[in-house]
């Protein structure tokens, strides 16, 4: 994450009078993310593995109403679950997607089960921040569990996306940027780091 100080509300507050009072535009704000994260250039892990999405993060969306963002809905979901398709299947020989989770009684046929989840979702305007980009970051934990269900490991990765405020005429393209150099940087994150785990490294072991 970056090195410097997150601005407090009283600090956001401040600016956003200062935008109301210069006439400023709107500040509602509706965005539905959009991007392409590249397939991971790197040799497949021999290994079976089961994804399971839960509806949280199928249909995420960062919402906030208060007096410096008034009305924000940026639905970032369906990217979300392009970027972890295209990290699955680059990372894994086999990925299967699961409906439900499995129990002791009905375990699925896999090595391993991977059920993500975005724990916060944080934004940064120049208006607000002072900086000349926008920025975004993405906390994620991720579950390692058994074919059968049962946890094993967590995996904690934080992101970060920075998009330069000169290239964007406007508010929605600047966030739309950073949050998609945020979903990159997940995926990066995610295909070059899984093989370090523990559990990853013992299943490869026994192969």
């Amino acid at each position: 994450m970056a090195s410097r100080s997150t601005p407090t509300r009283l600090d956001r507050t401040l600016v956003a009078m200062l935008v109301l009072l210069a006439g400023g535009c709107s500040r509602s704000l509706t965005i539905q993310v959009d991007n392409t994260v590249p397939a991971a250039l790197i040799e497949s892990l021999p290994l079976t593995v089961a994804v399971y999405y839960h509806d949280s993060l199928r249909t995420h969306s960062y919402r906030e109403n208060s007096e410096e963002r008034s009305n924000w809905t940026i639905a970032t979901g369906s990217s979300q679950i392009a970027m972890f398709e295209r990290v699955w299947t680059s990372t894994f020989n086999t990925v299967i997607s699961l409906t439900q989770l499995p129990d002791a009684d009905s375990p699925v046929s896999a090595d391993l089960i991977v059920v993500p989840k975005i724990k916060e979702m944080q934004l940064g305007t120049p208006s607000e921040t002072f900086f000349d980009f926008y920025e975004a970051w993405i906390s994620y934990e991720i579950t390692l569990l058994t074919a059968a269900g049962t946890p094993i490991e967590i995996w904690d990765i934080v992101t970060y996306g920075k998009a330069d405020k000169k290239n964007f005429s406007s508010r929605s393209s600047g966030l739309n940027d950073a949050i998609s150099l945020a979903l990159r940087d997940a995926g990066a994150k995610i295909s070059t780091g899984i093989h370090k785990q523990a559990v990853i490294r013992s299943l490869l072991h026994k192969q």
